[in-house]
């Protein structure tokens, strides 16, 4: 549900063009550490999910950011920290990789799930492979060990214009939610909760109307 939620405010603002001033490497993180749990939990998930469900749904919203990241990002070095952050994880990539092509040849019950994680990786991939060997070969021309951020970016930046990338269709296409009756209870429970909080937590008879919707922005 929360990635769901995720990729629907992601078609938001790709629609509307409303660009968050949000630090986007936290999301992003958070998702490559749900990736790799999936991965270092394999077998005990596979025997009771199909989890490559959920790990398309992470990939492509990592695709959304690449393919519509422009129009939403709130500037153009957040797409470049968005290109470094890929390349710096590249081998939680590579795994997934690894294990979706390792399954979708294989002649099991997740073949065709697997299969579309493998195609839904190429972009990704595509970042990887093209930026990775400009930057080892940046570090052996300059006779660098290990490049800090600001060099790498540097090298993405001067290496934008050789990229291909494929474009992939529906990325901003949703699902509308249909509440479950089992969830109904659990999300009036949520909602009294943050009602609670806010209540708690301010002091509206103080707050002007511009700085209450400024500290509803920052509730957490």
């Amino acid at each position: 549900r929360c990635i769901q939620v995720v990729h629907k405010l992601l078609c938001y603002q790709k629609k509307c063009r409303v660009r968050l001033h949000y630090t986007w490497r936290e999301l992003w993180s958070a998702l490559i550490n749900l990736l790799k749990f999936l991965m270092s939990n394999e077998t005990v998930l596979l025997a009771k999910h199909n989890i490559f469900t959920l790990a398309l749904m992470i990939v492509n919203l990592f695709n959304m950011f690449i393919t519509y990241g422009d129009t939403f990002l709130p500037t153009p070095s957040s797409y470049d920290e968005l290109y470094y952050e890929i390349i710096r994880m590249h081998q939680s990539f590579d795994n997934l990789y690894s294990m979706v092509l390792r399954l979708s040849t294989n002649a099991g019950q997740w073949k065709e799930a697997a299969s579309k994680v493998t195609h839904a990786l190429v972009n990704i991939r595509a970042i990887i492979n093209h930026f990775n060997p400009k930057i080892e070969s940046y570090a052996a021309v300059n006779h660098i060990s290990q490049l800090s951020e600001e060099q790498v970016l540097e090298v993405v930046r001067a290496n934008y214009d050789t990229l291909t990338l494929k474009l992939q269709d529906g990325l901003d296409q949703y699902e509308r939610y249909s509440e479950q009756h089992k969830e109904a209870a659990f999300f009036k429970e949520l909602v009294r909760s943050i009602s609670t909080n806010v209540r708690r937590n301010l002091a509206f008879h103080t707050l002007s109307q511009e700085v209450l919707l400024k500290e509803f922005s920052t509730i957490s």
